[in-house]
């Protein structure tokens, strides 16, 4: 046996005392656990939302650091070119006088000291020459020459200006190499026009760094800057400088929106926010893990519920009190429905309440006397049975049909037709054989079709060729039950009231078919057809127990609807459409019972 049918045989096993502390116990806590879920949800929603907002902030403010710096880089660097002793030395012709030569070479040493000294984010200031000649802000040692690269670059143009990514310094300071950003500027001179060299300005990618590093983004959590190839060009943690991110989840979004997304990286959720810096085609990006989020967030969900419980445990005891004050009444009721159960109707129930209980016994004193009344009408309607099968045997055993008969057996005897008396006789014992069926007032359809057809033969005999019949009848049709003596009294309706009032031959045709599991007979005439007045009142007829003789007709078919539906249900019974002058059918329907069911 399954694990859960095992719970749901334990389940209906337990008195309702115990399933309703049991079920309130359960939906109480199931509530609990839910409602701490959505609102753990919600506040988490509202939380990352404004992580996503505040974190968005922070990278504008960033933002707004860069761009300062980069202005005041740009400005700097003009502010350099047109240092008039810059302007001087780069403008003097060269010379082979070392003297002169270190005094050019410490003047603009001293001039390009002076602006850096004063620019904190500024880690170097370089001037190339045109003759491959370096003058640097001091301090710089190793100092690679990269100045042919940006003459052949800028010299169609009058002003040339270019930022350089993050990079390797090509130049040492403190005998160290860098990550640094770089400026590189044409400078020509301000007298003639003519281009003087190339300046360069370095800023150091730890300041960037320091731009945003005192920003809280949680233990774990960081801000760095990628291009947009998805190289780390700022970071806090140098390690992962020009290692990329092109491959991560989050980088193909974050290249073209703007605002914050939770992705998942490393089987854990993570918040990222990002923010577009165009000058470098950069993003600025921040992460955070979700659960430094929500951290606060699941400390109060705990707590939640944790005084959950508590109250689970007070409404436990509290059902347990409810429930005995409701389950007293159905012990009342059982003890009842005992009385009954060994054959008291007399009981009532006396439960002073008007809630569903009171209702409830207001209903089973109710059902009680249905119950009794539900006996004598079954009572009622086994005797309806019997008047019936008793009205029906009394209608076709009758001394009108055995006298005529009788007449008809002498009449062929007296013109020595042997061999028709004979029939006739055996039709006539065959047909009142077939009546009886041992007192069963199920039969088959078989032994049904057999007494009409032997009925049918009889009167042919007393009518000649007056009249003519045909049955269509489908052999599955005989394997079905149906109640005794349905289609003779129809039949009999269509010789006396149809076909012997009109001239010339009468023809009844009977047709039996199985239509979507129903069993539809039709008996066809010829005849003179029914008054369409008298047609709507033939459902209308008198009583069984009054003379039915004077109008044999509605009583033939009156009873025999009503019986069909008494036996097998209102949905079933006797249909007729008759047209004046033409003739008449009726339909009967009736279920496909096989053979052997117990109708009675």
């Amino acid at each position: 046996m399954s694990i859960p049918k095992k719970l749901t045989d334990y389940y209906y096993s337990l008195s309702i005392n115990k399933k309703i502390t049991l079920s309130f116990t359960l939906a109480l806590s199931m509530l609990i656990i839910l409602l701490a879920v959505i609102a753990f949800r919600i506040s988490s929603g509202i939380l990352i939302d404004k992580a996503i907002e505040n974190t968005a902030q922070n990278l504008k403010l960033v933002s707004e650091k860069l761009e300062i710096i980069f202005d005041n880089a740009e400005n700097y660097s003009k502010i350099a070119i047109t240092n008039k002793t810059i302007q001087e030395v780069m403008s003097e012709p060269q010379t082979t006088n070392q003297l002169e030569n270190y005094n050019k070479y410490f003047a603009m040493q001293e001039s390009l000291r002076n602006i850096v000294d004063s620019k904190t984010f500024v880690d170097a200031l370089i001037v190339y020459d045109l003759h491959q000649t370096i003058y640097d802000s001091g301090s710089l040692g190793n100092i690679k020459n990269v100045s042919s690269f940006y003459f052949e670059k800028f010299a169609s143009s009058m002003y040339g200006v270019e930022w350089k990514n993050t990079h390797d310094s090509n130049y040492l300071k403190e005998n160290d190499s860098r990550n640094v950003i770089s400026l590189f500027q044409k400078f020509n001179s301000a007298k003639t026009g003519v281009p003087l060299g190339l300046l360069q300005l370095s800023i150091d990618e730890r300041y960037i760094a320091n731009q945003y590093s005192n920003i809280d983004m949680g233990a774990s959590g960081n801000i760095f800057i990628v291009n947009k190839n998805g190289i780390v060009a700022s970071d806090t943690r140098k390690d992962r400088l020009y290692t990329s991110i092109s491959n991560t989840d989050y980088f193909a979004w974050a290249i073209k929106d703007e605002g914050g997304k939770v992705f998942k990286m490393d089987g854990q959720n993570y918040l990222v926010v990002s923010r577009s810096y165009p000058r470098f085609d950069w993003v600025i990006i921040g992460i955070v893990p979700i659960y430094e989020i929500t951290k606060d967030n699941r400390i109060l969900t705990e707590k939640f519920i944790g005084i959950g419980a508590l109250f689970v445990l007070a409404a436990v005891i509290l059902t347990l009190l409810i429930a005995k004050s409701i389950t007293s009444p159905l012990n009342v009721i059982k003890e009842t429905i005992r009385d009954v159960q060994e054959g008291n109707l007399d009981v009532k129930l006396n439960i002073k309440s008007r809630d569903e209980i009171g209702a409830l016994a207001k209903e089973f004193n109710k059902m009680v006397g249905n119950t009794k009344l539900l006996m004598n009408n079954i009572i009622e309607e086994q005797k309806q049975k019997r008047e019936y099968e008793l009205a029906v045997m009394q209608s076709q055993i009758n001394p009108h049909f055995l006298y005529n008969t009788l007449e008809s057996i002498c009449g062929l005897a007296d013109l020595k037709r042997n061999a028709d008396v004979v029939k006739i006789v055996n039709q006539l014992a065959q047909f009142y054989r077939g009546v009886l069926s041992k007192g069963s007032a199920i039969i088959t359809m078989e032994d049904e079709i057999v007494i009409t057809q032997t009925y049918l033969e009889i009167l042919k005999i007393r009518y000649g060729d007056q009249m003519t019949y045909t049955m269509d009848i489908d052999p599955v049709v005989y394997h079905y039950n149906t109640i005794k003596l349905l289609l003779q009294p129809i039949v009999e309706n269509s010789i006396y009231h149809g076909l012997k009032n009109k001239r010339g031959k009468g023809h009844i045709a009977i047709q039996g078919r199985i239509k979507e599991d129903r069993l539809i007979i039709s008996i066809r005439d010829n005849g003179v057809g029914i008054p369409k007045e008298k047609l709507d009142s033939i459902f209308c007829g008198r009583d069984v127990n009054q003379d039915n003789n004077k109008d044999k007709g509605g009583f033939g078919l009156k009873v025999t609807n009503e019986r069909i539906k008494l036996y097998f249900g209102t949905e079933y019974g006797v249909e007729i459409h008759s047209v004046f002058g033409e003739g008449t059918v009726v339909t009967i329907t009736l279920p496909t019972l096989e053979t052997g069911g117990d109708l009675e």
